[in-house]
């Protein structure tokens, strides 16, 4: 058995090492692309009901994150059914969602005095546009779906007049689900508080 300070010492060679290897891996995302979390990177986060023809409906849920140069990630899980009782309601395709192309990211046009921003703490009002493909189990992928996804944040004073809280869905064929009023929609800075 090694002397305690030799023990020590060959202890500290090792952390410093896995140290260095731990910042080479840790710089790898750095080199390959994209760094998130640079300023104007931004979350969104939703789950809603929309309404689309007849009895059609749409419970969609989705996270993900965005920046100012168009970058865009994320997707979530989606419920297409019919509204007619009793329960269980008729499902007519069920699956998972993934965002494919930034469109545009807007403030709203109405805006608290001084905040410009739509900001209130770490959230903010805003809508985004986004491209994605749907992954309808037991289907076909359905490819460019236009999805909008609105937030009037109340405690920021924030609206987009003509634009109901909630998420627009606009499939290829012209079929549109638009909000219901049921759910919540959120953008966050991924920042500090004023930033």
């Amino acid at each position: 058995m090694k002397p305690k300070k030799e023990w020590a010492k060959t202890r500290r060679k090792f952390l410093q090492r896995a140290g260095a290897g731990t910042i080479a891996l840790g710089s790898l995302p750095l080199l390959a692309g994209k760094a998130w979390g640079d300023d104007g990177d931004k979350s969104f986060h939703f789950v809603v009901l929309t309404i689309g023809p007849g009895k059609d409906r749409l419970l969609i849920s989705g996270d993900g994150k965005f920046d100012e140069d168009g970058n865009i990630e994320g997707g979530g899980s989606f419920d297409h059914f019919q509204a007619v009782p009793p329960a269980p309601l008729p499902l007519v395709a069920t699956g998972a969602w993934k965002a494919r192309k930034f469109v545009s990211f807007t403030l709203p046009t109405v805006t608290a005095p001084g905040d410009p921003d739509a900001t209130h703490g770490v959230f903010q009002g805003g809508v985004l546009e986004l491209r994605a493909e749907f992954y309808p189990v037991g289907q076909p992928k359905v490819k460019d779906v236009m999805v909008e996804v609105v937030c009037n944040l109340g405690p920021a004073g924030a609206s987009t007049p003509g634009k109901d809280e909630g998420v627009s869905v606009t499939f290829p064929d012209g079929t549109e689900f638009k909000p219901s009023g049921t759910g919540v929609t959120i953008f966050s800075t991924n920042g500090e508080p004023g930033d």
